[in-house]
């Protein structure tokens, strides 16, 4: 009997416990009231786990998070409380520039971040200029044996357009890890290079007020994807006949402001305050553009977006910066394959079998140049296509 007194507070406790935090489950559903202008999906639910087994538990804590109850209202006045109190961020990941720029930090792993590259202070070594050096070459000239045009395109860095915001004044200007890589590479490897850099600030220029980056937004925008694309186009016009080459002007398009943005993926799926932070979102239109099918999702890491009056077929390899550009390509090519990927593949070229190939890439990740293609025995027969 003693002993069982003595549990009987342990087994209190955990009922009381799980009372309080079901309760609000039962009183006001899983969501509960959500405190911003409308509806706002924070990201997809977790899924209960299929099977026991490692990792189980883990899911099924995500599981249980994503379907607390209030759970909105929770992490929107935590957020509330974070951002009032401290007026920083939660996630490592994102700096706050000036004038409620926000900006994906360039060394993540560092806590506070010191934005190196941004101030001039990240530099490739010797060694590893020698190795990308190497690899431009080697896989070009692979592809130039297959006869496949190839190039590798660079998306800045939003703080490469937008420095201003972010660099101390006697920082400012100073020459980043790009410029430093593009200095040093010999004229036959930065030859495979497209830096989109000077075409994304023209167009800050010429469009001001509206901007080719959002404040809150890690990505370009409709607007700095398209001068993106317009400058791969540019590049590769050397090396093929362009469909319809007159679609790389802006002047075939309506440039215009989103309105009732609630921000980007740094203001909503990261620090989940949709509509707290002052932004604007910018959306380019055009009679083509609204006339082609919608890109097809293979699974998680690709997808295909088809033109029935398009000619040839484009392979994008990349990351997320891949996204955007893919509905202008779209308009020239009767096929745009995107791949998620790190490195190139020459058993996957070979069976998706492109015109031409685009290594697309944010400027923070340079460092995938410094990994070798793959299976580049399998990119096309010996001797040729």
């Amino acid at each position: 009997m003693p002993s069982a007194l003595q549990s009987f507070p342990r087994k209190l406790t955990v009922i009381v416990y799980f009372v309080i935090v079901l309760l609000p489950v039962a009183l006001f559903g899983t969501d509960g009231p959500w405190l911003g202008k409308g509806e706002f999906p924070v990201r997809q639910r977790t899924e209960l786990p299929g099977r026991m087994g490692p990792g189980a538990f883990q899911v099924l804590d995500k599981w249980f998070a994503d379907r607390i109850g209030l759970r909105y209202p929770l992490i929107y006045l935590g957020t509330e409380f974070h951002l009032g109190a401290f007026g920083r961020p939660l996630d490592r990941h994102i700096f706050f520039g000036a004038d409620g720029w926000m900006f994906w930090t360039e060394d993540a792993d560092r806590v506070p971040s010191t934005m190196a590259d941004s101030r001039g202070k990240l530099r490739f070594t010797p060694a590893e200029i020698k190795r990308i050096e190497a690899e431009l070459l080697a896989v070009r000239d692979r592809f130039a044996a297959c006869r496949i045009p190839f190039a590798v395109a660079i998306a800045p860095n939003k703080q490469s357009i937008y420095r201003e915001f972010i660099a101390a004044s006697g920082e400012y200007g100073s020459p980043s890890r790009l410029d430093g890589l593009l200095a040093s590479l010999s004229p036959a490897a930065r030859s495979q290079i497209v830096d989109t850099r000077d075409a994304i600030r023209a167009a800050k220029a010429k469009h001001a007020p509206l901007r080719p980056y959002n404040k809150t937004e890690t990505h370009w925008n409709e607007l700095g994807a398209f001068y993106g694309y317009a400058a791969v186009m540019d590049a590769l016009r050397r090396s093929m006949p362009l469909n319809h080459p007159e679609l790389t002007s802006i002047a075939q398009y309506e440039v215009s402001p989103r309105r009732n943005y609630p921000g980007g993926d740094m203001a909503t799926f990261i620090l989940f305050s949709p509509w707290r932070f002052s932004d604007e979102d910018v959306l380019v239109q055009g009679a083509r553009l609204a006339g082609l099918p919608p890109e097809q999702q293979i699974d998680p890491r690709y997808s295909v977006a088809r033109n029935p009056e398009g000619k040839g077929r484009l392979l994008v390899i990349g990351d997320s910066f891949t996204g955007a550009p893919v509905r202008y390509f779209q308009q020239h090519f009767a096929e745009v394959h995107r791949v998620i990927s790190t490195t190139v593949d020459g058993d996957l070229v070979a069976r998706i079998k492109p015109d031409v190939v685009l290594v697309l890439a944010v400027e923070r990740n340079l460092e995938r140049l410094l990994l070798p293609m793959v299976n580049s025995a399998k990119l096309c027969p010996p001797g040729g296509r």
